[in-house]
């Protein structure tokens, strides 16, 4: 008798499962399509800028997104839904955008409140009030709350490379990232996981515990950074980057979604959003306010750019 036709013991069987289980991939959402932004300047290079880290307004009438590290190190930029279709309307102005820091990972509560990643701070985070009037922010201050960079000379450097606040603006996660250091220069990152803090009164405090209790399915040894989350706070969607798969000239990554049933208890375990895929540098997942499309970005040539997925019905 031939070895393929024998029988399958239960242990067998168990394996069979259990390796089924680990390559099963959440099929929660279908059809990538490009997003197109009509109107775009030209960026780097002669083609359009770079679309980066999406975020839809809460009212569904606003994408905020940044440009890449080849244009001016990234800077916000924001679209406006006019008929269905999104029309680019210029700069978050003015004078938030820099040529030599980082600008990007834009999130908003529904009352407008504006936070983003400024690599000139101590908290490496800002927040303001988004005008959709005039497309400017009024005064900006710091991002207090969560932890402050710190520097060891020589060994790491912990910052914080994405914000996202839920509609009621009263939980704000963040990524947490660690790099290598080579003597005072940045090398290349070791670590980052997601945590978030909570609003009391006029700010918002860290419980570390709590944090890692609620995010203990998410963040691995690998890289987990910027997080959505939905209006519900039952789903969240974050990029999980895992270092010793990437080779020197090509990275990939995987969109991975989780869920749970109230806000008191931790995510279940994350899986890879299948229609994505793993095959290409995908990042920043942001849910539409309705939670029917999912918006990230994906790398293509030197740039990014825009792509949706569709909630299967």
């Amino acid at each position: 008798m031939s070895k393929s036709l024998l029988p399958i013991t239960a242990l067998g069987w168990l394996l069979l499962a259990v390796s089924g289980a680990l390559q099963a991939g959440d099929k929660t959402f279908t059809n990538p399509q490009p997003v197109h932004i009509h109107g775009l300047p030209m960026g780097h290079g002669g083609t359009p800028i770079s679309t980066e880290e999406p975020f839809i307004s809460r009212d569904g009438r606003f994408l905020f997104f940044n440009t890449n590290k080849l244009e001016n190190h990234k800077d916000l930029h924001y679209a406006e839904r006019i008929s269905g279709r999104w029309h680019y309307r210029g700069e978050i102005g003015d004078g938030i955008n820099t040529a030599k820091e980082v600008e990007g990972n834009p999130t908003m509560d529904a009352d407008y409140n504006f936070l983003y990643i400024d690599s000139s701070t101590e908290p490496m985070a800002r927040w303001s009030r988004f005008n959709p009037n005039t497309g400017k922010l009024g005064v900006v201050r710091h991002l207090t709350g969560i932890p402050k960079r710190v520097i060891k000379p020589f060994k790491s450097f912990k910052g914080n490379i994405g914000v996202e606040v839920s509609p009621d603006g009263d939980t704000l996660y963040f990524s947490r990232a660690t790099w290598k250091m080579f003597f005072f220069k940045l090398g290349p990152f070791e670590d980052s996981d997601i945590y978030f803090c909570k609003r009391r009164g006029n700010q918002y405090v860290y419980n570390e515990a709590e944090a890692k209790r609620i995010m203990r399915n998410i963040n691995t040894p690998d890289m987990e950074y910027a997080a959505g989350i939905s209006a519900d706070g039952l789903e969240i969607f974050f990029t999980r980057l895992v270092i010793k798969e990437q080779k020197k000239d090509w990275f990939h990554s995987k969109i991975m979604r989780a869920t749970r049933s109230n806000t008191h208890e931790p995510f279940g375990p994350p899986q890879p959003i299948d229609a994505i895929g793993s095959n290409a540098f995908v990042e920043g997942p942001a849910l539409g306010p309705d939670g029917k499309e999912l918006y990230y970005h994906k790398q293509e040539s030197e740039k990014f750019r825009l792509y949706k997925v569709s909630r299967a019905q």
